[in-house]
């Protein structure tokens, strides 16, 4: 009898096992998976990698860093100390932008300590905003330098169109700046001679000028074609700064060519040498004392972004193939100038899914780019 009832209970607890292994939930991990972006070499000393932004946390008495992936984002420099040395050591560049739907982000880069201050906070992400600086307000005994952020827009399904463009004033944390944002439309700026143009990306092309003393004053609309969007900087020609334009169009049919330069004192536009580099959109331009640059962006036929960058001389009015971009994201990278160096990054690329769909992947990598090296 005891064997039997020994053989029924080990009989039972095998049951039993069996039972529980079969009824045994799966472990998910929801971790999510790290997409690991592209990494390429520098082949040039223009180039050289800086810290990427990170954030500080402190939890149950740990620091905590994170490191951010700006998707999109514009910088600016609100001052102008010091800036006929070759290093500045009084600049800190601006930063506003997005980190996902629900998160902006703000806060400066310090380039003389590689250093960066952010802060992260709930709310509707500002796609394509203008952050324009430094402008300067003269009191009796200083000069107050600071930038103007403003303008883009979000997406939001009960909006009409599906976009909902924001009309609020210029912001500046420190500054209450006043004036009238143009309302329904994409902005693109520049700073020229100390002052601040942007200009409407629509039909009526309409440009914009605010000044030292605050006044937003009218300038002539831009005379040449619009397709999408404008992409604008300025670089100084003899002493004085002028704007210089690429009309960008994501139609196949109507190449990303045409160029332009703005007189800020006759207040005229120009056609220049057309770019001749292979046709995207989404690229980034910027001035580097007397030559502009303008580059990286996307393909309109394929799922890649370009990494090039393109050399305009307005003295020559030639483009050349200047330099190759080592960062990971080559779409919307923000870039910010200080002293003869750029400081170009962020942005995302083109990534593809299992099922070999286009997805864009923000990253966090940034760069220090001083054409005077090549």
């Amino acid at each position: 009898m005891k064997k039997t009832a020994t053989k029924l209970l080990v009989s039972s607890l095998i049951i039993l096992i069996f039972a529980c292994k079969k009824n045994e939930l799966p472990i998910v991990d929801k971790t999510p998976a790290q997409e690991i972006p592209p990494t390429y070499t520098p082949d040039s000393p223009m180039w050289k990698k800086l810290a990427s932004p990170i954030n500080f946390e402190y939890s149950n008495g740990l620091l905590r860093t994170q490191s951010e992936n700006l998707y999109t984002c514009v910088m600016a420099r609100p001052d102008t100390l010091n800036d006929h040395l070759k290093v500045d050591n009084f600049s800190h560049i601006d930063i506003m932008g997005n980190i996902d739907a629900n998160t902006i982000i703000a806060g400066s880069y310090i380039p003389e300590n590689n250093y960066w201050t952010l802060q992260k906070s709930e709310g509707k992400p500002r796609y394509s905003p203008i952050l324009i600086g430094p402008l300067a307000v003269f009191n009796r005994v200083d000069v107050l330098y600071f930038s103007l952020f403003g303008g883009g827009y979000s997406i939001d399904e009960s909006y009409p169109t599906g976009i909902e463009f924001f009309k609020d004033r210029w912001l500046r944390s420190d500054f209450n700046q006043s004036g009238e944002i143009v309302p329904n439309t994409l902005l693109t700026s520049f700073m020229a001679n100390n002052g601040g143009y942007f200009i409407e990306n629509n039909e009526k092309k309409q440009l914009w000028y605010i000044s030292k003393i605050q006044v937003y004053e009218k300038k002539k609309p831009f005379s040449g074609d619009f397709f999408d969007k404008f992409v604008m900087s300025s670089a100084k020609i003899k002493h004085k700064d002028y704007g210089f334009m690429i009309a960008e169009s994501q139609d196949e049919k109507i190449r990303t060519k045409d160029f332009y330069q703005y007189d800020t004192d006759l207040d005229i536009w120009t056609k220049k040498a057309d770019f001749p580099g292979e046709d995207r959109y989404e690229g980034t331009m910027f001035g580097v004392d007397d030559k502009i640059y303008y580059g990286l962006g996307q393909s309109k036929t394929e799922a890649k972004g370009f990494r090039d960058i393109w050399q305009y001389d307005p003295q020559t009015n030639q483009w050349r193939n200047f330099a190759t971009y080592p960062g990971s994201g080559n779409i919307k990278v923000a870039t910010a100038m200080v002293s003869g160096k750029v400081y170009i990054g962020f942005g995302y690329y083109i990534g593809s899914t299992a099922i070999k769909t286009e997805k864009y992947i923000g990253v966090s990598d940034f760069w220090q780019f001083v054409p005077s090296l090549k």
